[in-house]
């Protein structure tokens, strides 16, 4: 585990930016969703090792891909299990399209207001 020595304000809770490095697939960092800036490394040797790790996660609402090769991208991407997936970009998207995430359905990310009326009709 690494922290930023930053400073933190006195009122509230706040943590420094965390780095852990070199995580398993079990750890609780890797399989429990951190809201906070929190981020952590794994390494992998294929992109197929790289979805298997991403795929094996109770969560599925976002993922991204980052490469110079499009035919990578679409490999990649086809083979991830989640319900958005940005190509070398994040957080980028329409906020009418529909959007939930799989396999638990109670981690579904929120969605706007055309996305709810074509769920509901």
């Amino acid at each position: 585990m690494w922290q930023s020595p930053c400073s933190l304000p006195a009122k509230g809770y706040f943590c420094r930016p965390t780095l852990f490095l070199n995580c398993p697939q079990s750890h609780r960092v890797v399989q429990e969703e951190i809201f906070g800036p929190v981020l952590a490394v794994q390494t992998c040797r294929t992109a197929e090792e790289a979805v298997e790790k991403a795929n094996n996660t109770p969560y599925g609402v976002a993922g991204g891909v980052w490469s110079d090769k499009g035919s990578k991208i679409f490999k990649v991407t086809s083979m991830l299990r989640t319900g958005v997936v940005w190509a070398n970009t994040y957080n980028k998207f329409d906020p009418t399209a529909r959007s939930a995430g799989i396999r638990n359905p109670a981690l579904a990310a929120k969605v706007g207001y055309m996305a709810l009326k074509s769920i509901c009709y």
